[in-house]
């Protein structure tokens, strides 16, 4: 019965090469639309750190780029107990977020700046400057997947390079990574360039890094410093907040995903429909001979797993292949398309799932009929 299967697969090679394409579209959308959500949440997930607390503008939790804090709020979030010290220092970072339009090569990108002191390192332990040293006066450094945002190649731009920035002119001091993270597509620089740049007095956010402190405690000091009109958030509630505010964006990509999904799975199952009505008679003699309707539809099923699975490794390799080459920007958030060994296992279970339900129906309309009624049709 297995070499039947074979043979019937190949009798017919436009019908093959027919479905294995609409299979292939159907598990490269709905992979691609994997790879996005997966990797939108992984790096936003990794980019919160449970022991950050941000100290925004109260009103604008949901976005550090309109958060306005005055700068004596660094200086008194620095006296909370509890924080993590540095050389005799609390662990806290004044930072101004600011999205600008970087002009290059003839073309306008936009990129997060993050104004920043030497002392925002201690907040960020898991940031690592790859090369060069941290950024003074009239330097910038470059986040990891900076230079694929500002679409140019690896290692186009080195340590000692200028860029222009709002009509200013900085060196590049070095480049930086954390892996995963938003961060690594910003561009950062000394916090009193990036308030000259955007000629404001105030800071977007203050970062403090815990150590025996809670966020209770944090949360306590914005209440009690009212005149501040501060707000505390956990870092990665803060993230976690972004994500929600994508989620729209996650569905319309499933959403259209499975539009066109369904469109080529109907499309394949109207083909394996026109097919089993072709071998109707073909299905009764074998009827006749003496073969079960459970080994035929076994059969049919084999020829239906056989497609999908091809056509699911076929999606899958092109996948791993192509889609870490492909960046998606959403303001200053910035993600490369990953599979997971996870997705690709679901979409292994996909593609047993599919080859079954849709080789059903036309799997009934040929074998249910009495014997006697398919041969003298």
């Amino acid at each position: 019965m297995f070499v039947y299967t074979l043979l019937n697969l190949i009798k017919s090679p436009l019908r093959l090469l027919q479905l294995i394409l609409s299979t292939f579209i159907v598990f490269s959308l709905i992979l691609g639309a994997m790879a996005f959500e997966g990797s939108l949440s992984q790096s936003l997930s990794i980019s919160g750190d449970d022991k950050n607390v941000i100290l925004i503008g109260a009103g604008s939790e949901e976005s550090l780029e309109r958060s306005e804090i005055p700068l004596a709020a660094f200086a008194a979030a620095k006296t909370i107990p509890g924080l993590k010290r540095v050389f005799a220092q609390s662990a806290a970072s004044p930072e101004v977020h600011f999205n600008s339009v970087i002009h290059i090569e003839d073309r306008d990108v936009e990129m997060l700046l993050r104004g920043v002191q030497a002392e925002s390192l201690h907040v960020y332990p898991k940031l690592r400057i790859t090369v060069g040293h941290f950024p003074h006066s009239g330097q910038i450094m470059l986040g990891k997947s900076s230079l694929n945002r500002l679409g140019l190649e690896d290692n186009s731009l080195q340590v000692g390079d200028k860029l222009i920035i709002e009509k200013q002119t900085f060196t590049i001091s070095a480049f930086f990574e954390q892996a995963g993270s938003v961060m690594n597509s910003e561009i950062w620089m000394n916090l009193g360039d990036l308030n000259a740049i955007t000629r404001r007095d105030t800071l977007s956010a203050i970062v403090l890094r815990l150590d025996q402190a809670e966020y209770d405690d944090i949360d306590l000091f914005t209440k009690q410093r009212l005149d501040l009109q501060l707000s505390a958030l956990r870092e990665s509630t803060y993230y976690n907040k972004l994500e929600t505010f994508y989620q729209p964006i996650l569905w319309m990509v499933w959403v259209s995903a499975l539009l066109i999904a369904a469109g080529a799975l109907f499309g394949g199952m109207n083909t394996f429909y026109a097919y089993g009505e072709s071998r109707m008679k073909e299905l009764a003699t074998l009827q006749a001979i003496g073969f079960s309707r459970q080994a035929l539809f076994a059969s049919m099923w084999g020829e239906s797993i056989i497609i999908h699975l091809f056509a699911f490794q076929l999606a899958a390799g092109l996948s791993l292949y192509f889609l870490p080459a492909i960046s998606l920007s959403f303001g200053s958030t910035y993600f490369a398309l990953q599979l997971s060994q996870e997705q690709l296992w679901i979409g292994l279970g996909l593609a047993i799932g599919l080859a079954s339900c849709v080789i059903i129906p036309p799997a009934w309309h040929c074998l249910s009929p009495p014997l006697n009624s398919t041969l003298r049709s």
